[in-house]
């Protein structure tokens, strides 16, 4: 089940899209919220504070918390990280399994996955496709001592929906690293792209709240198709 702010994080949203502050082009203030959702400050201020991370609003000091028009439609968001299928929950989103087995972490991997060598290691390679369009491969090392059960079914839905709803993990960090590459002749056929185009690559180490390794994948974007926003302030 989803933490109170989180739901009401995901409530303002929906309000936001279905155009309820178009005309003021901001939200009801703290303590109108407050009253609307029966909970505490904090548990608001912690919903709120997911929508400025995502983009969706901006708070300005001593004005309120206004509806940012930041350009985040068709954009992974590098605010945030939930999964591909949570980022377009308004769009089509599919996997298709390119290749699924279970192997022993060697020197290299378990280097970066911070286990030991030999540690079992869910490896799935899927094709994404957002709309239709082929988006992105993925090569993902899942370590099983952390997460004891995957099978190609889940691997074509959302993976990390099944961590923290299914089996009720808390993901708390992602360290993300994006380059730029070219497409080898598998990539590029998976992407219905040629050998050596361009290639816009996101290798990224997620974690539970623990700090522990769970997930260490290597993204290969269509750079056709793919958008990163990162939300910066001056300081």
């Amino acid at each position: 089940m989803s933490t109170k702010y989180k739901v009401i994080s995901e409530s303002i949203e929906n309000d936001i899209k279905s155009g309820k502050y178009r005309e003021t082009g901001k939200l009801p203030t703290e303590d109108e919220l407050i009253r609307q959702y029966r909970v505490s400050r904090n548990t608001i201020r912690k919903a709120v504070d997911i929508l400025v991370k995502r983009g969706i609003i901006m708070p300005i000091q001593g004005s309120g918390m206004f509806l940012r028009k930041a350009p985040t439609d068709g954009c992974v968001n590098l605010e945030v990280f939930h999964g591909l299928t949570a980022g377009f929950s308004d769009r089509k989103v599919e996997a298709q399994v390119v290749d699924f087995k279970l192997l022993e972490a060697d020197a290299q991997l378990a280097e970066v996955m911070e286990c030991a060598v030999g540690t079992p290691v869910y490896h799935v390679q899927r094709l994404r496709l957002v709309d239709g369009k082929r988006f992105v491969v993925e090569y993902s090392y899942f370590n099983k001592d952390v997460i004891p059960y995957l099978s190609v079914e889940i691997a074509r839905g959302s993976i990390y929906r099944y961590i923290t709803e299914d089996l009720k993990k808390q993901i708390g960090y992602v360290d993300r690293v994006i380059e730029a590459g070219r497409l080898s002749k598998h990539d590029a056929e998976l992407l219905g792209l040629e050998e050596g185009d361009p290639a816009l690559i996101s290798i990224n180490r997620a974690m539970l709240k623990s700090g522990v390794i769970f997930d260490y994948s290597i993204d290969i974007h269509n750079y056709k198709h793919t958008k990163f926003l990162k939300l910066s302030n001056f300081v």
